[in-house]
């Protein structure tokens, strides 16, 4: 066995400059995440409300880009646009400079949500084409790990440019973010798939950017009733993974009363767990069925949002260690849930019509971003504990339709394992 088995990665022998374009990329939004709303309050002089009502007015508005993005990917390939939404949140970022109007950086904010949303199914179905037979949650792990160290680092660098330059700092950020993505663009389109070896085994063999063989609309997506089911638990787990940045600081400061450097350093360990053990993870359930692995990653964060709900406000040394416990369990879930949902849906909908998929799945991810900062920031008034607990009771309902999906998906997904 290689180092790279034993660590679960995947082979990537003639597509380097892919994953290079994915830590780039990575290390460019890193630089901007943290400092996003805070960048058009400091550096644009906009009111924090306003801010917030600029973000959600652009997220409603993006709604539309996965089931728009597509078609494009089925029709053009996915390698083509991952290098559009790359080129367009170039123009986007570039843009942040020259205006402090509140409509137009409402209109960029806009376009970059939108590309963000075409990009991310884009990336998956072209990691669907690339990957080696049974190795396409390998890479969807791998992508994950390299995402969170460019975050890692690229906060890291933010934080130091804005330290550092104070106003001028902010404008770097966003300049070098735009750097970023003109050279993750560049490097996929300079990829060239011949240099790839041929893939071998079940999976499928890395495919180009030609349109998929054959046309056919959402409707038919839509009449696929499993993928219905798919749908239902991918809206679940994006409200679960979102908890972690929308709800657990609020939750700890806010409802809680405990120390301000205790979110920051779960955060971290969120992020150390997923870097150490995401590939590591992929690999150990590559050999297991994909709805038996989403049933795990939903019954560890049931467990999960139940050690959150009983932290204890009053003891901050007991209340950091049920938190820290709570974190690593919901970190196994992230860890188990991230690389199979997206190997689910590409089985699911073969070449033919996986951009539409990926598509759907992005519009439910989309959904739960516009919902969750008004559902948590809701429940958290109503009480500290609803959140998690109404959390729960979605991770045990989505338990209820994969066992149910476990009986109407196609024989040849059924029995396909995690490594695809």
């Amino acid at each position: 066995m290689t180092l790279s088995d034993a660590l679960g990665l995947p082979h990537t022998r003639g597509r380097v400059p892919l994953v290079l374009a994915q830590l780039v990329d990575a290390l460019g939004t890193g630089l901007f995440l943290p400092f996003a709303v805070v960048y058009f309050h400091a550096a644009k002089g906009i009111p924090l409300a306003t801010v917030g009502v600029m973000l959600s007015v652009a997220a409603l508005l993006s709604l539309p880009a996965g089931p728009l993005a597509g078609p494009l990917i089925d029709r053009f390939g996915p390698r083509r646009v991952v290098v559009a939404s790359n080129l367009v949140r170039v123009l986007t970022f570039s843009g942040y400079v020259f205006t402090d109007v509140p409509w137009q950086l409402v209109v960029l904010v806009t376009v970059t949500l939108w590309g963000e949303s075409q990009f991310r199914p884009a990336a998956a179905a072209l990691v669907a084409q690339v990957a080696d037979g049974g190795q396409r949650a390998r890479w969807y792990a791998m992508d994950r790990a390299l995402r969170n160290v460019g975050f890692g680092a690229g906060g890291l660098l933010g934080s130091a440019l804005v330290g550092w330059g104070g106003s001028p700092g902010y404008t770097a950020v966003v300049v070098f973010n735009a750097v970023s993505f003109l050279v993750a663009a560049a490097l996929v389109a300079a990829w060239s798939r011949a240099a790839a070896p041929v893939a071998s085994g079940p999976g499928p063999a890395p495919g180009g950017d030609g349109p998929a063989p054959g046309r056919a609309g959402y409707r038919e997506v839509l009449a696929d009733r499993a993928f219905r089911g798919v749908l239902v638990t991918v809206a679940v787990f994006g409200l679960c993974d979102l908890a972690l940045t929308v709800l657990l600081s609020a939750y700890v400061i806010e409802a809680r009363g405990l120390p301000a450097w205790q979110p920051g350093t779960l955060f971290a360990l969120n992020t150390l767990l997923v870097v150490l053990g995401q590939t590591a993870v992929a690999r150990a359930v590559e050999h297991r069925r994909r709805t038996r692995v989403l049933q795990a990653a939903a019954l560890l964060w049931t467990v999960s949002f139940g050690l959150f709900a009983v932290v204890p406000g009053e003891h901050g040394a007991l209340a950091f260690a049920v938190l820290a416990l709570g974190m690593v369990v919901f970190t196994a879930a992230e860890l188990l849930q991230a690389p199979t949902s997206s190997a689910l849906t590409v089985a699911m909908a073969g070449e033919r019509l996986r951009g539409r998929y990926l598509g759907l799945e992005e519009l439910m991810w989309g959904l739960a971003r516009v919902l969750a900062p008004a559902l948590f920031t809701w429940l958290l008034a109503k009480g500290p504990g609803l959140p998690w607990l109404a959390l729960g009771l979605c991770c045990l309902a989505a338990v209820g339709v994969l066992c149910r999906l476990d009986r109407v998906l196609p024989a040849h997904v059924r029995r396909e394992t995690v490594g695809g």
